[in-house]
């Protein structure tokens, strides 16, 4: 096909648009590199050498870096110019940080920047866990950990940072629905004074205790910071009041042996089923009303709520007592209350 003059001025205007719009999409030249300590110390002046990684073997060029202008970290020098195949030695004090990190960050046009998170050792940043204690089995409790001094005043990270969980007795989750582990990480960002909150769900049916423990680091996973925290863990309610029951069934089936080994009489299937199911009515209902009223707190019973054997106890109590005689004794409560 033969172009005309206007026809190969235009293609060779849109195939040159194409060429610059390739080179904007990744137009680095090279990147910055360095090696950096893990940990320094505020107020204590540290080295490390600044040198030139271009992606092409031929580049020759002169390149003029700066250290990022920053009132938290002092450079000397914090500008220079470096060729392929020299290093630059810079000299950096770390003269503030209220949440143990530091960012060390160099540039240079079309050059991939030095942006480096480090541990400034003597902080004493705290990791403070809000839960509300205790927590009940199988029923999610909301879970935040917030960054705070000595005092307790709130701190912001400077650079970005990491926060793991390793979690025993307990489940943790991000949306309280799905994915529920032992141990998550959490990424958070620059000037966050807190984690995304999370929640907590413990999975035993009896009273137990469970750990956090909390550590706090760079992306690289060099540690800034730990703590752990001690969750007490209550079985859940179906639990507690199944052991009030089975109190109650206790007192009631002891009462059934004694009747049929006290008596002679020849029964029907349909009369021993009555008898049986009666028995284990007059034993679920005491032993229930044991749980509510002692969760309810109606007759002031203080019951440790930890000590499944409590619940037991009080079922066999109250099958024992009667019925009548419990309700009895709540009525005046009733009535002094309205």
């Amino acid at each position: 096909m033969k172009l005309t003059f206007p026809s190969a001025l235009i293609l060779a205007g849109l195939i040159s648009l194409l060429s610059i719009n390739a080179f904007a999409a990744d137009d680095t030249i090279g990147t910055l590199t360095t090696e950096l300590p893990v940990e320094v110390e505020k107020n204590k002046p540290f080295d490390f050498e600044v040198r030139l990684k271009p992606r092409s073997g031929d580049f020759i060029g002169t390149v003029n870096v700066a250290m990022q202008q920053n009132p938290n970290v002092v450079y000397e020098p914090r500008t220079f110019t470096l060729t392929p195949g020299q290093t630059q030695k810079v000299t950096a004090t770390v003269v503030k940080s209220n949440s143990g990190l530091a960012v060390i960050f160099a540039s240079a046009d079309n050059w991939n920047p030095i942006d480096r998170a480090i541990v400034v050792g003597g902080v004493p940043i705290q990791l403070n866990a809000k839960i509300e204690q205790p927590i009940e089995s199988y029923r999610r409790k909301p879970f935040i950990v917030s960054f705070t001094d000595d005092a307790g005043k709130r701190v912001r990270l400077e650079a970005s940072a990491r926060l793991f969980f390793d979690a025993s007795n307990l489940l943790v989750s991000l949306d309280g629905e799905n994915d529920w582990r032992s141990n998550i990480d959490l990424p958070l960002g620059k000037e966050d004074d807190e984690a995304k909150p999370l929640q907590l769900k413990a999975t035993s049916w009896y009273a137990d205790t469970g750990i956090i423990k909390m550590s706090l680091t760079t992306p690289q996973g060099y540690k800034i910071a730990g703590a752990s925290v001690t969750v007490s863990i209550v079985p859940p309610w179906w639990v507690l009041m199944m052991m009030g029951m089975l109190g109650g069934l206790m007192y009631s089936t002891i009462q059934l042996l004694r009747d049929v080994l006290q008596s002679r009489r020849k029964r029907s299937l349909a009369a021993w089923v009555r008898k049986v199911s009666l028995a284990v009515l007059l034993g679920i209902v005491p032993g229930s009303l044991a749980y509510l009223l002692a969760a309810w707190n109606i007759l002031g019973i203080k019951t440790d709520t930890t000590n499944l054997k409590g619940f037991f106890i009080l079922g066999l109590l109250f099958a024992y007592v009667g019925m009548d005689v419990v309700l009895a004794l709540t009525a005046p409560k009733k009535a002094k209350a309205t």
